[in-house]
């Protein structure tokens, strides 16, 4: 039996792809101004990319996402430089960073990158069950698709560390990729149902896998509604209108 992960109002695992919406403002000005925009749109999920904040402390902009939008689930990511994102951080401080957002009880799930270690895999997840918080485990590959028994060895490994959901972004270099992606998904969904999972073949080509999950067996969705944060994604109100079709 599928297993399915509730924040708030929001089941992961069960029906259409869930779509979240990353918001990359660098400050509170910024930040206002998306949220503004995102409630004209479809949004079941908001990830606040944290790494693109430039404006010091992360109170205040936890704070306006409580006060703002306090019904949404709201992850927190840092990406870092060696997945694609835009912080440079030792992983001794990267872990005190996650842990001290996560004991704020400002946030409902942590992204978590699989590159900083399994130990420090296994250390966040249990700080993050300590304080109801869900965790996202990742791993992106922006350079190449690696074969389908590789992808799926993966997503395994973060189920087995104890991730709530587990995600894989990777790049296509052919069409083939795309078909490997989607194919290492729907085995996932098949035989390795512990968790649900988040898979994306990234930039024009891999497009299609951001609008077939519920047929592959990817949970979530990463929709736009201003600024992308990857290669890729697709407006949120046209996942939205797409995903009965699929």
């Amino acid at each position: 039996m599928s297993q399915i992960a509730t924040v708030k109002n929001v089941t992961f695992g069960e029906g259409h792809p869930k779509i979240a919406v990353p918001l990359t403002a660098p400050d509170l000005s910024g930040l206002n101004q998306a949220l503004e925009a995102l409630q004209e749109g479809p949004c079941d999920l908001i990830e606040w990319r944290a790494d693109c904040w430039q404006a010091g402390s992360l109170q205040a902009p936890l704070a306006l996402f409580r006060e703002a939008v306090p019904q949404l689930p709201l992850l927190f990511t840092i990406r870092t430089s060696a997945e694609g994102g835009n912080l440079e951080i030792a992983t001794k401080d990267y872990v005190r960073l996650l842990e001290d957002v996560i004991q704020s009880h400002a946030i409902d799930l942590v992204d978590v990158e699989l590159s900083r270690g399994h130990n420090v895999m296994e250390e966040l997840v249990a700080c993050a069950r300590e304080n109801e918080v869900k965790v996202v485990g990742s791993c992106h590959d922006f350079h190449k698709t690696p074969p389908r028994e590789d992808i799926i060895a993966t997503l395994c490994t973060m189920q087995r560390l104890g991730c709530d959901l587990a995600k894989y972004a990777v790049m296509p270099q052919k069409e083939e990729d795309v078909l490997t992606l989607l194919e290492a998904t729907l085995i996932m969904k098949r035989e390795h149902p512990e968790t649900p999972v988040i898979t994306m073949s990234m930039g024009p080509m891999g497009a299609i896998s951001r609008i077939c999950g519920e047929r592959f067996g990817s949970a979530v969705s990463f929709g736009t509604a201003g600024p992308a944060s990857a290669p890729g994604q697709l407006p949120a109100t046209l996942l939205k209108q797409v995903f009965p079709l699929v």
